[in-house]
């Protein structure tokens, strides 16, 4: 018997001109979406980026969080967008050399060579924030620095050179964002005049192909938002950028997404949290009739790409004083037919669900709202029959939301499609009492190798399908999984890994002794069983090497998580205890077990593993509890309401994953005594292979043979 170890586990630019955030996109040659320009068609070339930032004037009254503003905007262009660091210039008041401080040289300077640099193909973002002034005569200037509002004609950048300088840019897509005085207060109202959304309009109006969003109306303050630590605008502008815009989740943040997500954002925020107006406004120029992309977004982890929606989530549940809200499972949009919810994405959609639902706990530690229990959820939509077409439904969401107890709103997440290792995703707020949405954020994922095992496909990977100079893209290091998962797609799709003989594995079902041959369909292998059988699971190392292997049961692990019970009395401290039949939806939470075909304990003959049951005590005296077929209600994982997994088992070299539904389920059997002394050793590391096998009803299964 193996033994086991622990396994642990498009270009911007601000310009603050009092009172005002302005969005310039310029682009050569904009044309309307139709047959031959797709809407969302970009710049195909490099893209280029000057930010500037203008915090502590020597002059003029200071600004807040201008270069914090700044901060996170090249942050998320480098790591949400397609920008590489050696193609973004900052200058702000924390700039390292005089070059990069927001003096009226350095400024002018950076302008010149990078937009100079920008070649027909390529787009270029400016983004200023800062002061901006208008003379005696009316002449409007960026302040940099050390500008003297009294005297903005000496120490000021003409509005004028600027628009000359862009103008003269080849690049086919040019965007000036102008964020205005980080007002919040009255702040600068002693200034000279300061330029408003419809001299600025003056300026650039008759440059071929200008968009302009200005962050507030002439007569509106652009508000800072203290929490945030950024002017309000900018926060959501940001926001925006990093996917939330992404409206028709295509991977793209168009200018149309952009302005209508700021817009709805902003203006919500500022009455909702400072009960005053800022309303965003959009002036698009006579035939720019093309909807350009802004960036084309960087797929994130999942994690970081949950965590972020469900920081937009929580603020919108803030903003409209909801106090308790549901998560359901992600689903895949496509299969809206009479399906119960879960997916086709196998365990995905409900690792999706509880890391948002674990993030939007964290982000109501203030007490604003409450998660409702995922159990009472489960139990609630279980009693109410609830089905994926019942979303549409207001009845049935009336029903759901008075069965569990009061549920304003539920957080529905979804896929959107997959294309290699990528999926867009796409959570809406949806009221329970209409058909309204009141809230949704998005965002770009990359999976891991381990979460693609998650889907249920059974595959190999071999060493040279990490080979790291066939990821090399513009001389940069790409992820080795760019590479490998479309490669375990193709392979997945040509058939089962048992299939094939130089398979370093072999993964049987043996019933009374006997193996139980199966039927391949595709990629999934099915076997017969009938209820009350127990059976036991036989793996082979072929390799000739130590392999690490997790095993889950319907998506239980088979082997014990290590907690802890509460203290047994005053003068004692907590037992360990282990807790047996885990639902698992992370392969990171998974334990292992040791396949080493040196192992002194196997006996003679082929390296064989036999595992009989769940694992429930580990050590000398270690105890299993045999797999037993019984109804899926009354299995282990049925239940735990841990459905999705039901009929599957899964055996990753290293790896697990799935999503099938069954009419049968394993549930703990009787006892098995057995040594199962842990070995220590090394962690799980790269994938080998995932095999997944479906155990069905005999009889169901001899009457689809042939179809």
């Amino acid at each position: 018997m193996g033994t086991h170890t622990k396994v642990l586990g498009n270009r911007w630019h601000r310009l603050v001109l009092g009172g005002l955030t302005l969005i310039l996109a310029v682009g050569a040659g904009l044309r309307s979406a139709g047959a031959d320009e797709p809407k969302g068609k970009a710049a195909t070339g490099r893209q280029w980026a000057v930010l500037i930032g203008v915090e502590k004037y020597t002059k003029a009254n200071p600004l807040s969080f201008t270069v914090n503003d700044v901060r996170q905007l090249s942050e998320t262009l480098q790591t949400r967008g397609d920008y590489l660091k050696e193609n973004l210039l900052e200058i702000t008041d924390k700039g390292a050399t005089k070059e990069t401080q927001p003096f009226k040289d350095s400024i002018l300077n950076g302008l010149s060579s990078w937009l100079s640099k920008a070649g027909p193909e390529d787009t270029i973002l400016i983004y200023f924030s800062g002061h901006g002034f208008q003379d005696k005569a009316g002449k409007m200037y960026l302040a940099p620095i050390d500008c003297d509002p009294q005297d903005p004609s000496a120490t000021g950048i003409p509005i004028e050179l600027v628009r000359e300088k862009i103008a003269g840019c080849k690049a086919g897509l040019r965007v000036l964002v102008l964020d205005a005085c980080h007002a919040g207060s009255e702040k600068g109202d002693s200034e000279p005049r300061e330029l408003t959304t419809k001299d600025l309009q003056a300026v650039f109006e008759n440059l071929e192909g200008v968009v302009t969003l200005a962050s507030c109306k002439a007569n509106e303050k652009s508000l800072i938002w203290e929490d945030k630590q950024q002017s309000l605008f900018s926060y959501w502008f940001n926001q925006g950028l990093k996917g939330h815009a992404d409206q028709d989740t295509n991977g793209a943040v168009d200018i149309d997404e952009l302005y209508k997500y700021v817009e709805l954002r902003v203006r919500s925020t500022a009455d909702t949290r400072f009960r005053r107006p800022q309303t965003p406004v959009r002036i698009v120029r006579t035939g720019v009739t093309g909807v350009p992309n802004i960036v084309k977004l960087q797929p994130q982890p999942l994690k970081t790409v949950l965590a972020d929606m469900a920081e937009q989530l929580a603020i919108t549940l803030g903003e409209r004083q909801i106090k308790r809200v549901g998560v359901l499972e992600f689903i895949d949009e496509s299969k809206l037919n009479n399906e119960l919810l879960g997916g086709d994405f196998g365990l995905l959609g409900k690792l999706c669900s509880q890391e948002l639902e674990s993030s939007l706990i964290a982000q109501s530690e203030g007490g604003q709202f409450r998660v409702v229990d995922r159990k009472r959820l489960q139990q609630a939509m279980k009693d109410q029959h609830f089905q994926l077409k019942d979303l549409s439904s207001t009845v049935k969401l009336v029903s759901l939301s008075r069965s569990a107890g009061g549920l304003p709103v539920l957080a529905t997440g979804s896929f959107k499609g997959r294309s290699g290792r990528i999926i867009n995703l796409k959570c809406k707020l949806q009221s329970t009492e209409s058909d309204d949405v009141i809230g949704e954020a998005g965002g770009t994922v990359a999976l891991t190798e381990e979460q693609w095992a998650m889907l249920g496909r059974s595959t190999a990977v071999r060493p040279e399908d990490r080979r790291p100079e066939l990821v090399q893209e513009g001389g940069n290091q790409k992820p080795t999984e760019d590479q490998v998962i479309p490669v375990l797609d193709k392979r997945a799709d040509a058939g089962h890994p048992l299939l094939d003989p130089s398979f370093p594995f072999n993964v049987q079902l043996r019933v009374k002794g006997e193996i139980r041959k199966g039927a391949f369909r595709g990629n999934d292998y099915f076997v017969p069983v009938r209820k009350g059988e127990e059976y036991e699971v036989v793996i082979e190392n072929k390799s000739g090497s130590l392999a690490l292997m997790k095993l889950l049961v319907d998506g239980l692990d088979t082997l014990p998580k290590k907690g802890q019970t509460e203290e047994v009395s005053t003068t004692e401290k907590g037992i360990q205890m282990e807790l047996w039949a885990q639902p698992v939806t992370n392969l990171s939470d998974a334990r292992a077990w040791f396949l080493d075909p040196q192992d002194p304990n196997l006996k003679g003959g082929a390296p064989l593993w036999v595992i009989r049951g769940f694992t429930t005590r580990t050590g000398a005296d270690g105890n299993m509890k045999k797999f037993l077929i019984v109804d899926a209600a009354e299995s282990l994982a049925g239940r735990q309401g841990f459905t999705e997994q039901i009929g599957l088992i899964t055996v990753a070299f290293y790896t697990p994953g799935g999503g099938a539904r069954s009419t049968l389920g394993t549930a703990a059997g009787n006892d098995i005594k057995q040594d199962l002394t842990e070995r220590q050793g090394p962690k799980a590391g790269n994938l080998i292979g995932v095999v997944h096998l479906r155990y069905v009803d005999a009889e169901a299964l001899e009457q689809t043979a042939g179809k």
